[in-house]
């Protein structure tokens, strides 16, 4: 049963009343208004900034301001010797890596490691000298044969006359033909062989050399129309490109393709 004074009395209809329980405030906060309560005490008690350097007596004036710069400039320049440290120990570094790669290969040039590597080192200068000599050798011989090649074709036709000569020219011939045979001897200890190009046979830039260029129905363009002049080798070596003339085939053909 409700006390008297722990309810309200509202009036309804006639002769009724509606008892309602007075409200009452808690005896004690809640849990999260003490902590409310708590912060906004505790910043209350905390000064600012400006108090908390005023109560200090730090006053931001302009010599406060030079020990700050002064500070600042000290950093820098003591980063900056740090870098210059650090640079030439790298170069100090690096040099130091060189010393010790030398020394290695000092050592590996020393004893019996090394004197087999200056062996195999000299053993390979003498054969690539020998490759050298042996090219500039054979480069002399081509030089200086290619000069003679007309005189040893006009020899050798002075000889092909030889068989029709009678009389005096015959003796000269004869006694010629000594020479010739000798000759003869010599370039082929020498190796060296001509070679001759028939109509028909296709043009080749590199054993062939192309003096004229004529129309031709027998013969397919780019081939050889005429020899003019035979080729000759010297050790498997070409000495002299054979003169040729070379067709430019059927001119009726060349004429319908204009």
């Amino acid at each position: 049963r409700a006390r008297a004074s722990d309810v309200e009395h509202t009036r309804m209809a006639s002769g009724w009343v509606r008892l309602q329980p007075r409200v009452r405030a808690p005896l004690f906060p809640s849990p999260h208004a003490l902590r409310c309560l708590s912060s906004s005490v505790r910043l209350a008690a905390e000064p600012s900034e400006t108090e908390a350097a005023a109560g200090d007596g730090a006053v931001p004036d302009g010599e406060g301001m030079s020990d700050a710069k002064a500070e600042k400039a000290a950093k820098k320049a003591e980063k900056d010797a740090l870098r210059a440290q650090i640079d030439e120990l790298e170069k100090k570094l690096t040099s130091a890596r060189g010393d010790f790669v030398a020394a290695q290969d000092e050592a590996k040039d020393a004893g019996e490691n090394g004197y087999l590597l200056l062996a195999a080192n000299f053993e390979r200068e003498r054969q690539r000298a020998r490759t050298e000599l042996d090219g500039q050798a054979g480069y002399g011989r081509l030089e200086a044969m290619r000069p003679l090649l007309p005189f040893v074709e006009q020899f050798a036709a002075l000889q092909a006359e030889a068989d029709g000569a009678d009389g005096g020219a015959a003796e000269v011939h004869k006694y010629y033909s000594g020479i010739h045979k000798q000759l003869t001897q010599v370039l082929e200890a020498a190796q060296l062989e001509p070679f001759d190009s028939a109509p028909g046979d296709a043009y080749d830039w590199r054993r062939h050399r192309e003096v004229e260029r004529r129309p031709s129905e027998e013969v397919a363009k780019n081939c050889v129309l005429e020899q003019t002049a035979r080729g000759y080798t010297m050790g498997g070596e070409l000495l002299r490109e054979a003169e040729v003339v070379v067709s430019s085939g059927s001119a009726a053909a060349a004429a319908a393709a204009e």
